[in-house]
This record gives C-alpha cells, sequence and structure tokens, in this order.
C-alpha cells in the first residue's frame, strides 16, 4: 500500500514520458476518449502510469503509481465530490490527493490548471505532477 509520503516524493520527482501521448476512442458509437502512457522517474527509476479519460459529461487524468491514483483531476458535472475529512463539497474542476486514511477520496481546488479545454488541462497536470513530455502529444479535436 502507497503511503502519503511516497506518494508526495514521487509527485515531487523529475519524471518523462517518452512515448507518444494520443487519445483514442473504445467505441464508435459514444465520444468517450482514452489515454494511457508510461511515465518514468528520473529520480528514482519508478516506472509510473498516466490514465486519461474523456466523457460526454465527465473527465479526469490520474498518476498512477503502482496501481494507486496519487494524484487526479476530475471534472465530473453531475456528480458533486465531497472531502470526507472538511466536507467541501466540489460541483466544480477538483484534484484528487493521496491520504493514508481516506486514500485519493481527500480533494482541493487547483489554482494551476487552465479548465475549459481537456488538451490544456492535461498538459497543466503533467507540469503539476513534475512530468516532462518529451514524446509527442497528439491533441484532441473537440
Amino acid at each position: 500500500m502507497v503511503t502519503a509520503i511516497e506518494a508526495d516524493r514521487i509527485i515531487a520527482e523529475s519524471k518523462v514520458i517518452y512515448e507518444e501521448m494520443s487519445w483514442r476512442s473504445p467505441s464508435r458509437r459514444r465520444r468517450t476518449f482514452k489515454l494511457t502512457v508510461r511515465v518514468e522517474s528520473l529520480d528514482s527509476g519508478e516506472s509510473l502510469k498516466l490514465d486519461g479519460y474523456i466523457g460526454k459529461k465527465n473527465r479526469s487524468f490520474a498518476l498512477l503509481y503502482d496501481n494507486t491514483p496519487i494524484r487526479k483531476f476530475t471534472v465530473h458535472n453531475d456528480q458533486p465530490h465531497t472531502d470526507p475529512v472538511t466536507g467541501n463539497i466540489f460541483t466544480q474542476p477538483h484534484k484528487h490527493f493521496w491520504d493514508d486514511t481516506w486514500k485519493d477520496q481527500r480533494a482541493y481546488i487547483p489554482n494551476d490548471i487552465r479548465v475549459g479545454d481537456p488538451n490544456d488541462e492535461l498538459l497543466d497536470f503533467l507540469v503539476e505532477c513534475n512530468i516532462e513530455l518529451i514524446g509527442t502529444y497528439t491533441e484532441l479535436a473537440l
């Protein structure tokens, strides 16, 4: 199990994505898109994963360490999220962070992400997670 100290250490490390980042649509009927790429830590050599999802009303980007979402940005327009510690209810875009007790249920409103265009949100999320994109990124045409 990942600890909050480990999660914070990994977020702080310099990381890179070497491969191409591009969205794929698993279904022609539904306008949903997914993205998955490997993320390599330059400091510890840890291998992580970046997952992205864009749906009709919801979207999220998550950095996973050992299949645990240690940082996540979410927009879910129909489902408010309540932070279990503060009781704050988030209806606007917010970030989740790892907590030893509450796992990824803790959240806050970010001030470092341009909200609205999922491409901008993703690129800002990479910066916040100390991830440099060495590969290419094919933006999703909206």
